[in-house]
């Protein structure tokens, strides 16, 4: 029997332990029932570098090669539909339509177009390369990061147009738009410069530069010169492309912007009403007093300082031209429509208890609207409490938003209608929550007028990258949040999530130290014993990202979900503890004692994107156990119910400045003066 050398090679990357159970994995196996003679499996136990995929395509003997990752998804028939494909012709590449978040159904009714493909990740997962084609780009452009392979590949071979096969792949995560890229430290260039007129492939080199430079904002150091980086955005013509990238990141939009047009040293970011925001880009010699440094990176060829800096606004040019149109011309007045919102899905947050209180205490003001969407548990409530309610993301929400000359929100989206932007017009940013890790990047990143803080600790902070706009007045709703009148003795456990559990199957989900640690506080028998001898409930708050997954806990008559809002269920406990959330601080700032249970301190800031701000040991409101019997022995002794001044002093200075009674006030005060 003549033995025949496969069409495919599959390489599989599982740094992990392989989860066999997961969707991907099965699907690839359920495909060798009909096509096991025409792929290979290959698993890797290591994350992929170029070195690596040169090794291997030295080695292969597969006409093509695909490279995927352990906990990416993809559709049912993917890889019998790019089999399918291969077998009937020689190409360069195939590739499925490619997707950051879930698979659709039916990927083929994706629309490709500029957005498309600006939107997809850059990476080499997903697509089948023609191996002998991939080698020989490699001597090439073998000093490229892995991540830029895939697009120095079609440059290399002028591969300036591909269809998409009717199926779908997912890197199942879009983590990269929020923390970028970072290259390996020996990288010199991104891709290679190869003159290319294709807007296809202009939008991904566009990505690719972009999340290069949002990674950059973490590690502050490139081995890539600042020349090299102007070549590629005068090669590329990105300079005339940047509206794709505008709506999530605009500050690398500005870097660009300075890149191609290096002469001017200071770049508009963010319009404002008396003093606009500008991004300078200097030498460390030439930053001027009172600039505000954000950053100050190494490049291979010098060292740049990156700072923003407030220009009155009468300095902006545009304002005399006729065609620009001045979205701040107009105060805020009595007249003006304003526009309120928190989720999409779900109010009750900040948004909400401060629309209430300015509807109430301004009345004047008849034009003030509340978006969320009809299907909102929230929507029949709020309408009854005579909200104006208008459904979010439609014509009417976005004309509203046009119209509007102020806009207040607990959360960012991205808004852009007919030439108006968050970067060009009012908006209040009141935040979700009280930032406890460092998000400086993200915070420098996002436009506003307003950026609300919630004491002294974290005004502090907030000023180092946003000294104008801070402002430490507390979170709206604060100022009626309040120890429950019908308060019972029921114990709060809000757990929060971990990014790397989001692909990953039920089994593994069950095998994770998450969900053993957790579980093991709901089964603990001495916590269960100590609930019935004192007649008391554990209550858990599980995370929204944990879904369909909730049904793996073991719960109790004793330990139970909670269905409630976080509002109401903070109000109601006697005791709340967590193991990072910053929601436990509504309970600690109405003097409701917390703690914090981190079983997984060492390596819980390497799997999420971003990093630790406080030493909970040394600054938190509450006593923090590493261990399972620490916080168990904590609440069974009954400890959590003896005062502790340490905590008592600790929640003044990290609430200082915010009095409760004006906390609304104090914020409608300053945006109405915007």
């Amino acid at each position: 029997m003549i033995e025949t050398e496969p069409m495919l090679t599959v390489v599989f990357e599982a740094p992990e332990t392989l989860d066999r159970e997961s969707t991907t994995y099965r699907r690839l196996i359920a495909a060798r029932l009909h096509w096991d003679a025409e792929f290979e499996l290959r698993i890797v136990d290591h994350a992929l570098s170029t070195k690596d995929i040169i090794d291997i395509c030295s080695r292969l003997s597969s006409k093509y090669v695909v490279f995927m990752r352990h906990n990416h998804q993809i559709s049912a028939d993917y890889l019998q539909t790019l089999l399918k494909y291969l077998s009937t012709r020689t190409v360069f590449l195939a590739e499925p339509y490619l997707f950051t978040g879930a698979v659709p159904k039916n990927p083929s009714s994706t629309l490709v177009d500029a957005n498309y493909h600006y939107s997809r990740d850059t990476d080499i997962y997903g697509v089948a390369f023609n191996t002998q084609r991939l080698a020989d780009a490699l001597e090439a452009i073998g000093d490229l990061d892995r991540t830029g392979l895939y697009i120095g590949y079609r440059l290399y071979w002028s591969i300036n147009s591909v269809k998409p096969l009717e199926t779908g792949y997912s890197v199942a995560s879009d983590t990269k738009a929020a923390i970028g890229l970072q290259l390996d430290a020996e990288t010199k260039r991104l891709v290679p410069n190869l003159p290319n007129l294709s807007i296809e492939l202009r939008v991904r080199v566009l990505r690719y530069l972009v999340l290069y430079l949002r990674g950059l904002r973490e590690c502050n150091r490139t081995n890539v010169s600042i020349p090299y980086l102007r070549d590629v955005v005068s090669t590329y013509q990105l300079n005339d492309i940047v509206n794709y990238a505008e709506h999530m990141h605009s500050f690398e939009c500005v870097w660009i912007s300075w890149l191609a047009e290096p002469e001017t040293n200071e770049k508009l970011f963010k319009e404002m009403s008396a003093e606009d925001s500008y991004i300078s880009f200097r030498d460390p010699g030439q930053v001027e007093p009172g600039d505000t440094v954000l950053h100050v990176i190494q490049f291979s060829d010098r060292e740049l300082t990156i700072s923003k800096v407030y220009r009155p606004r009468d300095e902006r040019p545009e304002l005399n031209d006729p065609s620009h149109f001045d979205f701040y011309q107009s105060p805020v007045t009595p007249q003006s429509k304003i526009l309120f919102f928190d989720r999409p899905m779900q109010a009750d947050d900040n948004a909400e208890y401060l629309y209430a209180h300015f509807v109430e205490q301004y009345p004047e003001f008849k034009n003030v609207y509340f978006a969320l969407n009809p299907k909102s548990p929230d929507w029949d409530r709020l309408t009854e409490r005579g909200f104006k309610l208008i459904p979010f993301f439609t014509k009417e929400f976005y004309e509203t938003f046009l119209r509007s000359d102020l806009v207040v929100a607990s959360q960012i989206y991205n808004l852009r209608y007919k030439g108006k932007t968050l970067s060009n017009s009012r908006f209040v940013y009141l935040q979700h929550g009280v930032q406890i890790n460092d998000m400086s990047t993200w915070v420098e990143s996002k436009l506003y007028d307003i950026f609300v803080a919630t004491g002294k600790v974290e005004a502090d902070y907030l000023k180092k990258v946003a000294p104008r706009e801070t402002l430490n007045s507390g979170l709206p709703r604060l100022q009626t949040l309040d120890k429950a009148a019908d308060r019972s003795n029921d114990l709060l456990f809000m757990p929060t999530w971990r990014f790397n559990l989001h692909q990953v199957s039920p089994e593994s989900f069950r095998k994770s130290n998450y969900f053993r640690a957790v579980n093991a506080i709901l089964t603990d028998r001495d916590l269960i014993d100590y609930l019935e001898r004192t007649d008391r409930r554990l209550r858990v708050k599980l995370h929204p990202n944990i879904g369909k997954r909730a049904n793996l806990f073991t719960f109790s008559p004793r330990v139970v979900e909670s269905h409630e809002s976080y509002r109401e269920a903070i109000s109601a406990a006697e005791f709340v503890f967590t193991d990072y959330s910053s929601a436990v601080l509504d309970a600690a700032y109405i003097d409701t004692p917390i703690a914090y249970f981190q079983w997984d301190s060492e390596e819980f800031f390497r799997e999420q994107p971003y990093e630790g701000r406080l030493d909970y040991r040394d600054e938190g409101l509450g006593p923090v156990f590493l261990s399972h019997q620490e916080i168990v022995d904590h609440i069974v002794s009954g400890s959590y119910l003896t005062p502790d001044s340490l905590y008592s002093k600790r929640k003044q200075s990290f609430f200082a400045g915010v009095q409760t009674e004006n906390i609304n006030d104090t914020i409608i005060e300053r945006m109405l003066k915007l």
